[in-house]
């Protein structure tokens, strides 16, 4: 629960818990989670597995590393072990990255915090409000105009300096006809320079506070004011937030997120409590940023600066919030005042007001409109009511659509209908995925031998009077008879019934459908499960009875039209024994030994 939580915003639902699915794009949560049997399953997208499993995909860990997360996580020691060469490899391949930019990290960080060196970036950081304490959660570092600080010290660590220029945190020296490392070979510590000079970094996480890149804030006069790590195998801007990896925790509580536009904005939110914020890197919000912000609110305030690029930015957010079925806002501020600037001034009680009555984002949309165009004029109304309904077709929610649209309709003093014509047909939303959801429970399997299931699941402790009875070879359903024997078998073979073990063992398939088992709420829960399970054992024997019954009278007027009394009166006989069977079963189902 502990590790999904910090991906997931979980609401508990009977015994399992519930929240949007992290490896796909849903607007209905289906992704579950049982804390008791320690496993999760979305029954979107089939996801599922264990805590190792759930890591492995989030983070993009291999299993060696999933276990060593989880270990340091809760402060267990693992014995060391020796990799093989081709495991060693693997490693360097997925982590080198990692590793190089954790180096960089604490050069950046020991130089602004420790060094004398650094004096001038902390003195700059007081400047600008940032105290120690943001400095320490968020890792700020600072590079000194050095050409090759950063270089020697990669050198001193024997870090591959030719990795380091791919993640953009150096750059090699051109020989005369300008060739690179690339076109000309190798180069020793004295062909490269430093990427970042005179500047404060700033760290980017990932939500397993792995530094994926890095930020750089000119102190003195230069161009480019703001450096960015440019793109990677493990950096993406469309898909990181700044200070998301301290912002997740608090978004959760708050059931809100307050996005901002800069480095120093998103730090003096935090300074001053408002913990809930993150920033986008110097890129427009994307679906797959509201996606990641979906995991823990669907509540999300937009802040950018109160000038006319703020503006534009904070408009181009609503389409994508829109489709994501998420209803945003935003805080205006005062004309010219950024986040960072206003709050400085002294202005957090004012900022709270601001924040509690944040703005629709469509409201502030149908507000802009309004101010653009002239609504005294017939063109100023159609093109208001135009690109209103252009909108308002983005916004799946059928009720919420009807809301905007009669609002809107009231701004421009015109008849609703008058919009609801211009609003393209939007057929009803097809059920499809909700079916597609749906526990394939309801489907046409025999209740009686899921009950059998649902039971050997959450009651491992009948599966022995499941196998002492026999009853998986009379299931009608051969899927069912498949989990419920593979249930048996791990059961008897250990001595008890380890769900994530049987998970990893199972077919994709089959494994959906046990999870879906395993998440089912029945019944059973309070009842005498003895009784539950002999008369699902009594229903199964005697629909299979009845099946057999009905074969053989047709076997019997078959053989009576072709006038075959040879034949007839053996068959009889067995019709007569099945009758005494189901006699028997009346009385009791289960089998006398």
């Amino acid at each position: 629960m502990e590790v999904v939580s910090d991906y997931v915003a979980l609401k508990k639902t009977g015994k399992n818990y519930r929240g949007l699915c992290p490896f796909h794009s849903e607007k209905t949560a289906s992704f579950m989670v049982n804390e008791e049997k320690q496993i999760f399953h979305c029954f979107g997208c089939a996801e599922g597995g264990d805590v190792f499993t759930f890591l492995m995909k989030v983070g993009h860990f291999s299993f060696p590393q999933a276990v060593e997360e989880l270990a340091k996580r809760y402060g267990v020691k693992l014995p060391s072990r020796e990799l093989s060469a081709s495991q060693k490899k693997e490693m360097a391949k997925s982590e080198g990255f990692f590793q190089i930019n954790q180096i960089a990290s604490e050069y950046f960080y020991d130089l602004l915090t420790r060094r004398r060196e650094g004096e001038e970036g902390r003195r700059y950081l007081s400047q600008r409000g940032i105290s120690q304490e943001i400095v320490a959660e968020h890792r700020l570092g600072y590079s000194t105009d050095r050409w090759d600080g950063l270089v020697r010290h990669f050198e001193e660590r024997k870090v591959s300096l030719e990795l380091a220029w791919k993640l953009g945190l150096i750059f090699p020296k051109r020989k005369a006809g300008g060739s690179t490392p690339r076109e000309g070979g190798r180069l020793d510590a004295a062909g490269w320079y430093d990427a970042f000079r005179g500047r404060i970094l700033f760290p980017i996480f990932d939500l397993h506070q792995r530094v994926v890149g890095f930020g750089g804030r000119v102190i003195r006069e230069g161009q480019p004011k703001y450096l960015n790590s440019p793109e990677s195998s493990i950096y993406h801007k469309g898909e990181v937030l700044y200070g998301l990896q301290a912002a997740k925790r608090y978004a959760t509580e708050k059931d809100c997120v307050i996005i901002v536009e800069g480095y120093f904005d998103l730090l003096t939110l935090h300074q001053y409590g408002l913990k809930h914020s993150v920033a986008t890197l110097g890129t427009a919000l994307t679906p797959q940023h509201i996606r990641t912000l979906k995991r823990y609110t669907k509540n999300p305030i937009v802040l950018f600066d109160a000038d006319e690029a703020g503006v534009k930015a904070t408009l181009r957010a609503l389409p994508l919030f829109l489709e994501e079925d998420v209803a945003g806002k935003t805080i205006v501020l005062p004309k010219g005042e950024d986040p960072d600037g206003f709050l400085r001034k002294g202005n957090l009680e004012e900022f709270g007001k601001r924040v509690a009555d944040a703005v629709p984002l469509v409201d502030f949309f149908f507000d802009r409109l309004m101010k653009t165009y002239d609504l005294k004029s017939v063109d100023g109304k159609v093109r208001v009511a135009r690109e209103g309904v252009a909108l308002l077709s983005k916004i799946p929610d059928k009720i919420r659509r009807n809301l905007y649209a009669k609002g809107l309709a009231e701004r421009l003093d015109v008849k609703e209908s008058f919009l609801y014509e211009m609003l393209p047909s939007s057929p009803e939303p097809s059920k499809a995925g909700e079916d597609s959801r749906r526990s394939s429970l309801e489907r046409s399997f025999p209740k009686s031998e899921e009950m059998v299931i649902c039971l050997m699941v959450h009651h491992p402790e009948i599966i022995p009077t499941v196998s002492r009875e026999g009853i998986l070879e009379e299931f009608e359903s051969p899927i069912l008879q498949k989990i419920a024997g593979a249930l048996k078998d791990l059961y008897l073979s250990r001595g008890r019934l380890d769900l994530p073990e049987a998970l990893a063992n199972f077919e994709e398939d089959l494994k959906a459908r046990l999870c879906e088992f395993v998440f089912q709420e029945g019944g059973w829960e309070g009842g005498d499960r003895e009784k539950i399970l002999k008369d699902c054992i009594q229903k199964i024997r005697e629909k299979r009875l009845k099946m057999e019954r009905g074969e053989l009278l047709k076997r019997i007027k078959e053989a009576e039209k072709q006038e075959e009394g040879r034949r007839v009166a053996p068959l009889l006989k067995e019709h007569e024994e099945l009758a005494k069977r189901e006699r028997g079963l009346q009385k009791d189902s289960f089998r006398k030994r």
